[in-house]
This record gives structure tokens, C-alpha cells and sequence, in this order.
């Protein structure tokens, strides 16, 4: 059966869409496709992230905004849109697609991990209805809404999909395989079928500072191909200060020392004021550096009876720079950290010591599998499990209190009225 997979990410570049074939022992994809925003979206969207935080994600308040309507509207005429040209231009005829994964556009996250102990809370928008009327498919929504009533993070969603993916890998070895994610934000999955073992956790900022930093020295939206970072230094001290400052909440608790379940969101994440003592090119390489190093060290919460991961697998826009993928490789194969955190020598250390040889790290791509619309494609299946009744959250994984079917469904000529997540603030 077809599906359709939408993902509009927290870089507000693009919409990402996918139309994936779900057999009952693997996944293909049939199509993709990429739209840019138009500039004036994107500034639209950074408006309405200002609205939230200004509201403080009220959102009695924020509804009564009619601009807060009119541009979740907006962004949604603009997803179907994108809907309808990949759709012409794949000739694709919508009764031959089951159903859209639409996860829309978040605007906060406010998980337990983050939470303690105060009502946890996920806002993601979009008009679901919209989009279903305009290209005559229903559309699953709110994926991440149920794991929250069941006392969930919300997230990470991609390990079930990653879990569903390994049944397409035929040419390795499965003993334990990782995913990693190098998105705004990274994550990691780490499945072993045959211990009936998966687990996943949100790293912390991926692209986010190297993409903030760019954006704020040099005018860009990336450090495309790693130019500018290749001219700077990574620099010790720079590091401890994104370790020590950079996603500290407000009970002073750091969130690369949580333990999982936990998920991130780029609204917890500070830059560091460091512009007055450093060059702004030694800044961004240890920032690409970090995002790799904490990406690696995130493997410390790896269960004891959990093998290490054989194989690791990247996806996601980050690992597009090559500076970060060099960083990852040399510290999981060559052992080789060009700059380690004094209190984490002996974590490194107990992490090697886990790992019978080295892993393979290579990008999804190089096994069949696209990287780059991973993302999209976790919405097609997770549309797929909703309407299947599969499980896409675990206790494992999230923390919610059982296995959970994730989502909402519309149909076109329905009357669905919801432009935002069950699970917004005050549900």
C-alpha cells in the first residue's frame, strides 16, 4: 500500500514529501520531492514562533489572534500546494494513495524531560483539512499528541520506522544498527532484532548553532560543505562552554547528562556569548565539532545488555558538512578525539572498550535507503501504523506508559476544524 510522507523541518527551508510502498517485508520509494519556502513563509513562520513564545504557547490567547490563524492557514495552502505539484508532476493519481503523513509545523516542545514535574506539552500546527480537501487524500495528523496523555516525551518518532527499515537491509550484518540523525536537532536509534531490543534518544543541537552561527557572521544559512569552518580551530574551551550553557533548563539540569527517555527542541537550546574572546571561524568548527562529539557521547546511555551498534547509519542534513562526519568517524572508528572534556575521558574510554571492532559508518543511501527524505518517509509510515493500528511509540523509547497507535485522521469533505496538537498547552 502507498503512502504519502510531508516533513517541514525547524530550518524552515522546505517541504520535504515522499510516496513510500509498504510491503509487508520491506519500504520503497516511488517519488520525492523537495519545495523551498518562499522567504516571506519562512519569515511568516518565524513570526508565529514569536507569537508562541511571546504567548507563552497560551493557547487561549493565541487562537484569539487572527494572524496566528491566518498564517497556520497560510502554511497549509502552501503544503497543498506542494501536495498537488508533486502529485502532477509524478503523475500520481490520489486514488492510488492510501493516505498523507502530515506532521505540520512545530512551533514549541515541552516534554517531562524538560517539564519536571509541571504539565508536559507539545505544539506542532497545521490545517490538516485543508490540505485533504485540496488534493482528495485523507490526511493522518498529531503523531505526537497521544504519546504525550500516555506520559510520553513526544518524541524521538523515528525509531519504530528505523525498526521497519531494517527488514530492507539485506546486504549487512543485523546484530545491533544504529540510525543517527543529523537534523536541527540530532538523534540516534539503536535496534537489535534479534534481542527484540530498539531504543532511541534526542542527542541535542545538531545543526542549530552551526546554522545560527552562519546565519549571524556571514549572512547564510549553513556552513554549506564545511568552507568557512575549515579556515577555524576547535578550540577546548569553546566546547565546554556549548557542554556547559548551551541547554541548561530552568531547574539548572543539563540535557547531555539526562538520561533517556528524553527529547529536545530548539527553543531549549542558548548560544553561548563567546564572539568578544574568540575568532568567529574557531566558533563554528567547534560547534560542528560539538554536534558530532555529543552525538557520540550520547552512546554512554547505551543499556549494559545492549550490544553496540555493528553498523551506523547517517542521515539527515547535517552530515551533508563534511566536517561533522569526519569528526563522528574519527571518534567511533579511529578513536581519535581531537579535543575531549576532561570529565569525559574515562565515558569515552568505557564507550570504546563496548565496541568488539569499529563501526561502519556510512549513509543510509549507501544501503537503499534516502537519507535525505527519512524524515518525510516517517510520516508515510507513520500514517501507515495509524491506519494499521501499529504501535509508533514504546515505553522504551518515550517513556509513555504502553505501546500507543499515533495520530488523527481527516478525510476530505470532513469538517475537521483542529489547526494544532491535542497536546498543546492546557489540554
Amino acid at each position: 500500500m502507498r503512502y504519502i510522507g510531508v516533513m517541514t523541518g525547524n530550518s524552515l527551508d522546505a517541504a520535504d514529501i515522499v510516496l513510500s510502498d509498504f510491503a509487508e517485508d520491506s519500504i520503497q520509494d516511488k517519488a520525492a520531492g523537495t519545495i523551498p519556502y518562499p522567504q516571506k513563509l519562512r519569515e511568516q513562520i518565524l513570526h508565529l514562533r514569536s507569537m508562541v513564545k511571546t504567548a507563552k504557547s497560551d493557547m487561549k490567547e493565541l487562537a484569539s489572534d487572527p494572524d496566528f490563524i491566518n498564517i497556520i492557514n497560510q502554511y497549509s495552502a502552501f503544503v497543498a500546494e506542494a501536495v498537488k505539484h508533486f502529485l502532477d508532476e509524478n503523475k500520481i493519481q490520489p486514488s492510488t494513495v492510501r493516505a498523507i503523513g502530515f506532521h505540520g509545523q512545530t512551533l514549541d516542545h515541552f516534554p517531562p524531560s524538560v517539564a519536571g514535574g509541571k504539565k508536559a506539552y507539545t505544539l506542532q500546527v497545521g490545517n490538516a483539512q485543508l490540505l485533504a480537501d485540496a488534493v482528495g487524500i485523507p490526511v493522518v495528523y498529531d503523531f505526537r499528541s497521544d504519546d504525550i496523555f500516555l506520559g510520553g516525551e513526544g518524541a524521538p518518532l523515528a525509531p519504530v520506522h528505523n525498526l521497519h527499515l531494517v527488514d530492507s537491509l539485506t546486504n549487512i550484518n543485523k546484530h545491533t544498527i544504529a540510525f543517527c540523525n543529523a537534523g536541527n536537532t540530532g538523534n540516534i536509534a539503536l535496534i537489535n532484532k534479534s534481542k527484540q531490543q530498539i531504543i532511541g534518544w534526542d542527542s541535542g543541537p545538531f545543526n542549530h548553532f552551526p546554522d545560527m552561527l552562519a546565519q549571524r557572521f556571514w549572512n547564510k544559512n549553513c556552513d554549506e560543505n564545511g568552507t568557512i569552518g575549515t579556515r577555524g580551530k576547535i578550540i577546548k574551551e569553546i566546547v565546554q562552554q556549548f557542554y556547559s550553557y548551551s541547554a541548561i533548563d530552568k531547574s539548572s539540569r543539563n540535557f547531555y547528562e539526562q538520561c533517556p527517555p528524553k527529547s529536545s527542541d530548539p527553543q531549549r537550546y542558548k548560544l553561548p556569548d563567546l564572539s568578544n574572546a574568540y575568532k568567529p571561524e574557531d566558533i563554528l568548527r567547534s560547534a560542528e565539532y560539538f554536534s558530532a562529539y555529543t552525538l557520540a557521547l550520547s552512546l554512554r546511555f547505551v543499556p549494559r545488555d545492549m550490544p553496540m551498534p555493528e553498523h551506523i547509519l547517517l542521515f539527515g542534513g547535517g552530515w551533508q558538512n563534511p566536517l561533522p562526519m569526519e569528526d563522528f568517524r574519527h571518534i567511533l572508528q579511529d578513536r581519535f578525539l581531537p579535543v575531549a572534556l576532561d570529565s569525559h575521558t574515562k565515558i569515552f574510554s568505557e564507550i570504546f572498550s563496548r565496541f568488539k571492532t569499529p563501526p561502519q559508518i556510512k549513509s543510509s543511501d549507501e544501503y537503499g535507503i534516502s537519507g535525505h527524505y527519512m524524515e518525510a518517509r516517517i510520516f508515510a509510515d507513520a500514517a501507515r501504523c495509524y491506519v494499521e493500528k501499529i504501535p509508533f511509540c514504546y515505553p522504551q523509547i518515550t517513556g509513555c506508559s504502553k505501546p500507543c497507535v499515533c495520530g488523527v485522521c481527516c478525510h476530505p469533505r470532513d469538517n475537521d476544524k483542529r489547526l494544532w496538537s491535542r497536546a498543546a498547552k492546557g489540554w
